[in-house]
C-alpha cells in the first residue's frame, strides 16, 4: 500500500511540474506581449495612412481600388508611382474615413493584441476579414479593422485563457450547411441585340452558355447530385435585376451564377454580400467587385495577373533560350503591355534578351546576322492576324535556311483562334501561346462534349474564343460539385475539388483578407513539332 502512495505521489508531482511550467510560459508569452506592444510602441503606422506590400500582378489602380480610394491620393503619396511600382515595394496608403480602417500586420503582433489595441473581440476582426487565418495573419498583410462597432474587448477573467481563445479563432473553420438539393440561379441577358461590352452576337453566346450549363446539370444528375435551378432573364441593364432579386425564391438560393454588364455585377454582388451568397462571376476579367466582397468568385482573370503569370511561364521555359523581341513599327502593337513586363522581368532575373523592329525582322540579310544557332525564341509584340502571318512567313523560311537552328514562337490568347489555318505551322515552329481559356478539339473528352451537344441541341457548338458553351459546362460542374461536396462554406475548401475543365481550370486566390476570389489558373498550350499538343497549368 506505502509503495502505491509513493508512486503516485510521484505521478502527481510530475503531473504539477508540468502544469506549472506550461503556466509559467504562457505567463511569460502575454508578460513578452505585452512588451512588444506598449503604448508608446505599438504601431509604425500615422494616423493618415497605412502601408501596402506590393504583390505580384497588382497595379496602382487595383490597390486604389482595393481600398476605395483614387489613384491620385496614391500618386501624391507615392510620387515615383506615376512612373512604376515593384513587388516588395512598400506604398503608403491614405485610410479611408468610413466604417473600417486598415492595418499592417507588425513583427510580434497577435490577433489578441490588436483586439486589444482597437477596443474589440476577436470576433468582430474576423467577421470583416473573412479570409484571415493562421496561414493568411502574416507579416505585411493588411486587414480591415471595424470602426463603428459598440463592442469592448473581453475584460476580466483569465488574461492567459482569452489570450489563447482569441488567438485559436484562427484556426478555426466555420461549419457550412450541408445542402441535399443545390439551389442555384443562372441570370442571363437573354434577347439581347447588337454589341454588349463590344462583343457581337451576345445572344447566342448566353443561350449557349446556359445549354453547356445544363449539360453539366445532366451528368451531374447521373452521379446523384439534385440541383433546382431556376434561370432569369436580366435584360440588357439592371431594370429585371431589382425585381429579380426582390422575388421569394432568390432568397434561398445556395449559388448565383451570370451577370453580364458592370451594373448588373455590381447589383448581384450588392445582394451576395448582404445574404452571404455565393457569386460567381463567370464573363468578365475588370469587375472590382472581388476586393470588397468576400463572396465573389472570378472566373476570368484579371489581365495584370494573367500577364505577370505569363511572364514568369515563359521565362521558365525559356530562360536559356536566345530570346528575340520583335517590336511593331511606329508603335503599332497590342500587347505592349506584356512585353513591358517581360523585358523588367528578364533584366531583373539577369537574362539576355534581344530586341529588334519588325523592319529589321522581315530584312533577310539582318535576319542571317543574328548568329541563330541552337534554340531560338521570338516573341512578337502584337497578337493580330497580319502579324502572325508575318511570324510564319519569316520563322519558316529561317528555319529552312538554318536547319540546325531550333526555332520557337510565342504568342497570346487569341491565337488559338488562328488554329484552324496555321496548326501545321504552329507545330513546325514550336509555338506556344498563353490562356486563361483553351479547349483541345483533339482531344476525347472535348470530342464527345461536341458530340453531346449536337446531340441535345441538332446543331454544333459556335466557333467562338472563350466557347460559352463549354465554359458553362466546366462552371457548372466545378462550382455545384463544390457545393454538393463542401456544402455552403465550400470556399473553405475552394481548391481542394480535383476538376479537369474542359476548356477552363480553376485556382481560386482570395484578393485580400477580406476580398473575394480570382481564378488565377493559366494554360500555356504548345503546338509540338511532332504534331501532337500539350496544354499545361501554371497555378
Amino acid at each position: 500500500m506505502q509503495i502505491i502512495q509513493v508512486e503516485y505521489f510521484k505521478i502527481m508531482s510530475q503531473r504539477f511540474l508540468v502544469l506549472l511550467l506550461f503556466t509559467c510560459l504562457q505567463i511569460y508569452n502575454v508578460k513578452s506581449e505585452n512588451e512588444f506592444y506598449s503604448e508608446s510602441t505599438f504601431f509604425t503606422q500615422d494616423d493618415t495612412y497605412f502601408f501596402h506590400t506590393v504583390e505580384k500582378g497588382q497595379t496602382v489602380y487595383s490597390i486604389a481600388t482595393m481600398y476605395r480610394v483614387s489613384v491620385d491620393e496614391i500618386y501624391a503619396l507615392n510620387p515615383h508611382s506615376k512612373t512604376a511600382i515593384k513587388v516588395g515595394e512598400k506604398l503608403k496608403i491614405p485610410q479611408e474615413s468610413g466604417s473600417y480602417i486598415y492595418h499592417e500586420i507588425q513583427p510580434q503582433e497577435t490577433l489578441y493584441a490588436l483586439a486589444q489595441k482597437y477596443q474589440l473581440k476577436g470576433e468582430d476582426i474576423l467577421e470583416v476579414n473573412p479570409g484571415l487565418s493562421v496561414q493568411t495573419f502574416q507579416i505585411g498583410k493588411v486587414i480591415r479593422i471595424p470602426v463603428n462597432r459598440v463592442n469592448v474587448p473581453i475584460q476580466g477573467g483569465n488574461d492567459v485563457i482569452n489570450r489563447i481563445k482569441t488567438n485559436s479563432l484562427l484556426d478555426q473553420i466555420p461549419s457550412g450547411q450541408s445542402v441535399k438539393t443545390i439551389r442555384v440561379a443562372l441570370l442571363l441577358p437573354f434577347g439581347l441585340k447588337g454589341k454588349v461590352n463590344g462583343e457581337n452576337n451576345s445572344v447566342d453566346r448566353m443561350v449557349e452558355y446556359s445549354e453547356g450549363f445544363l449539360l453539366a446539370l445532366k451528368t451531374l444528375k447521373s452521379n446523384g447530385v439534385s440541383v433546382d435551378l431556376q434561370v432569369y432573364d436580366t435584360g440588357p441593364d439592371g431594370k429585371e435585376i431589382s425585381n429579380i432579386l426582390k422575388k421569394e425564391e432568390m432568397q434561398k438560393v445556395h449559388l448565383i451564377i451570370g451577370g453580364l454588364s458592370d451594373e448588373q455585377i455590381k447589383m448581384i454582388s450588392r445582394f451576395s454580400n448582404e445574404r452571404k451568397i455565393p457569386y460567381v462571376i463567370p464573363f468578365t476579367s475588370m469587375s472590382n467587385e472581388p476586393f470588397n466582397n468576400s463572396m465573389t468568385f472570378q472566373v476570368n482573370t484579371p489581365q495584370s495577373v494573367l500577364y505577370d503569370k505569363a511572364s514568369t511561364a515563359f521565362i521558365n521555359k525559356f530562360k536559356s533560350y536566345h530570346i528575340i523581341l520583335v517590336s511593331g513599327d511606329n508603335g503599332a502593337s497590342n500587347q505592349s503591355e506584356f512585353i513591358s513586363l517581360l523585358i523588367n522581368d528578364l533584366q531583373e532575373k539577369q537574362i539576355p534578351f534581344k530586341t529588334i523592329s519588325f523592319k529589321q525582322f522581315s530584312d533577310a540579310d539582318f535576319i542571317s546576322g543574328l548568329n541563330l544557332a541552337g534554340n531560338d525564341v521570338f516573341v512578337p509584340d502584337d497578337d493580330s492576324p497580319e502579324t502572325v502571318k508575318t511570324m510564319i512567313s519569316v520563322l519558316g523560311s529561317i528555319q529552312d535556311s538554318h536547319p540546325e537552328s531550333q526555332i520557337s514562337l510565342f504568342g497570346y490568347p487569341l491565337w488559338q483562334t488562328y488554329v484552324s489555318k496555321y496548326s501545321n505551322d504552329f507545330s513546325r515552329l514550336n509555338t506556344s501561346f498563353f490562356s486563361v481559356f483553351y479547349a483541345d478539339l483533339t482531344s476525347p473528352e472535348v470530342k464527345n462534349f461536341y458530340d453531346t451537344f449536337y446531340k441535345w441541341y441538332g446543331r454544333n457548338i459556335s466557333d467562338n474564343f472563350p466557347k460559352f458553351g463549354i465554359l458553362g459546362y466546366d462552371t457548372g460542374m466545378y462550382f455545384l460539385q463544390a457545393v454538393y461536396i463542401n456544402g455552403t462554406s465550400f470556399y473553405k475548401e475552394i481548391n481542394g475539388l480535383k476538376y479537369k475543365g474542359l476548356q477552363t481550370d480553376f485556382y481560386f486566390e482570395r484578393v485580400n483578407n477580406w476580398g473575394g476570389f480570382i481564378n488565377s489558373n493559366l494554360f500555356v498550350v504548345n503546338f509540338n513539332p511532332d504534331n501532337s499538343i500539350t496544354r499545361t497549368n501554371i497555378k
